[in-house]
């Protein structure tokens, strides 16, 4: 029996177990109750705390999830990733884009007593831009500041760029601290209880590197009647099956990135969600080399019909879906009509052929070593059924790293998914100097510099959709399988948790969490 159907086989017996969970997930809908005082919030999770500090200490390795509580940052989005105000409580962008003016909250303080204000925002820009944080690099555009007054600053642009607002609505670029703070001298041991200092709804209490994380209510929040809570706590455990064992003994009324299987027998007594935001895993072959066979779009359309990307999505669980573009149905850059490339190893076979490979060719499958192993398995299986030899290349961190910006040989499939966000498609996708080996269309980047540069919200929406439609005409990538983490909430007891708010990556909104009594 050949190994693609043997694979088949076992998959038939999973599905029928998980393909419940293949698809998302609504969330039960929260309990009219008013909100109650007091109690600490505890989420277990496996997503690590590596790091814990000002954001250009901590750079890459910080968490949104795990700095939340203590940052905010100057504007948030909703959940169609439109600006919203924050700290800053309006904007205004010159019609030629070159100016950005934001009118900030009144009467904000951070934690240790600083007035939140136009100096705190530009000594915080300046600071992520000096550290060179992921995202900040948008801010070299910035030519000068302009503090107008103590709660208006203008940002004097050397060109407008669509990702500077959104990245200060969405990452760590927009956190946040406070100047004073971050003028003490401090050790890498401190650094927590010295820099961890914004205006959000908690204080940071104490730390254990990727153990927990505490956090305190700070009564001089701006939003008077908030937060709720007494004090929040993250506590990280990477054994899934611990984390379960913890989250039913009581230690915990919240958990997330449970199993679907085991979703599905939770659901019996707690309350099982899926976040509106979904994560994109994808190959990346080597069409921007003129000598590789992906080259051809007939070869690159081969893989996607070579692939069941269905039974993939139910054989190995954990909640992925079969992706056919880089948008889920809930986006508003989704594209209708765009007719999925449901498998076919006949039509891919007829597609090799021709291309010019009629008994198929060898070439390499470069697995970065943090991606999951299973959906990799099926894929080199199918692909070998159809003619395509794909040896498989387990790349370290380093190497798989490296190969974004030096290019590859072959099919890559990167370590992480990218978020199914603006910025998280227009970061792996819309960088001419990153994952510089995939297939670029004619007019590629000039279509993404214009996109950047279009100031106006739904005419850039228009523009999207044009580059997300030619990905899928052209191959660009293979959208290969779609997940969001479930979590489960002990019911009846935690109210205004939504991890991923917004259709932001690891975003929620401390201050509106409670729990009943």
């Amino acid at each position: 029996m050949k190994t693609g159907k043997y694979f088949i086989m076992i998959c038939c017996v999973l599905a029928s177990v998980v393909m419940v969970w293949a698809q998302p997930v609504p969330a039960q809908t929260q309990s009219p109750e008013q909100p109650q005082y007091g109690g600490m919030f505890t989420l277990l999770h496996n997503g690590g705390i590596a790091v814990i500090s000002s954001p250009s200490e901590g750079g890459a390795l910080m968490m949104l999830r795990n700095t939340c509580p203590v940052f905010e940052r100057l504007l948030k989005t909703d959940e169609n990733e439109r600006l919203q105000p924050w700290l800053a409580e309006s904007w205004e962008i010159s019609r030629d884009g070159k100016m950005i003016t934001l009118h900030l909250r009144r009467g904000v303080k951070f934690h240790d007593g600083t007035d939140f204000n136009a100096e705190a925002v530009k000594y915080n820009l300046e600071a992520v831009r000096a550290a060179a944080i992921p995202g900040s690099a948008v801010l070299s555009k910035v030519s000068s500041y302009d503090i107008l007054d103590p709660h208006t600053i203008r940002l004097n642009l050397t060109r407008y760029d669509a990702t500077l607002l959104l990245r200060l609505a969405q990452t760590i670029v927009g956190y946040m601290v406070s100047p004073t703070a971050l003028k003490i001298k401090t050790t890498p041991e401190n650094a927590a209880k010295d820099h961890m200092v914004g205006t959000g709804a908690f204080k940071f209490d104490s730390w254990q590197r990727d153990t927990y994380v505490r956090f305190k209510k700070f009564d001089g929040y701006w939003q008077k009647s908030k937060p709720y809570l007494d004090a929040i706590q993250l506590r990280y455990i990477s054994d899934l099956t611990v984390s379960l064992m913890a989250f039913m003994a009581g230690e915990a009324p919240a958990i997330e990135n449970i199993d679907p299987v085991e979703a599905k027998q939770l659901a019996k007594q707690y309350d099982v969600r899926t976040p509106n935001l979904y994560f994109f895993h994808n190959f990346l072959p080597d069409g921007g080399n003129p000598d590789s066979p992906f080259a051809n779009k007939k070869v690159r359309e081969a893989i996607e019909y070579a692939i069941d990307k269905k039974m993939v999505a139910q054989g190995v669980g954990m909640g992925y879906y079969p992706l056919a573009q880089f948008a889920a149905t809930t986006d508003p850059w989704y594209v209708p009509g765009l007719k999925p490339r449901e498998y076919d190893p006949a039509k891919a076979k007829q597609l090799l052929a021709e291309a010019g490979y009629p008994n198929g060719f060898k070439t390499k499958l470069v697995v970065d070593v943090r991606a999951r192993r299973d959906p990799m398995i099926a894929a080199h299986t199918y692909l070998k059924e159809v003619g395509i030899d794909a040896e498989l290349d387990m790349a370290d961190v380093a190497r798989a790293t490296a190969m974004r910006r030096e290019g590859w040989k072959g099919i890559l499939y990167p370590g992480f998914p990218n978020a199914g966000t603006f910025l998280g498609i227009q970061d792996r996708y819309g960088q001419a100097n990153d994952f510089v080996s995939f297939y670029r269309p004619p007019g590629w980047q000039e279509k993404w510099e214009a996109l950047l540069e279009q100031p106006d919200e739904n005419k850039r929406l228009v523009q999207f959709k044009e580059l997300i439609k030619i990905m899928y005409d052209e191959v660009v990538a293979i959208p290969y399988l779609g997940n969001s983490p479930l979590m489960a909430l002990k019911p009846g007891v935690v109210h205004g948790f939504k991890l991923h708010a917004n259709h932001t990556a690891d975003y929620y909104e401390p201050e509106n969490i409670w729990l009943s009594k």
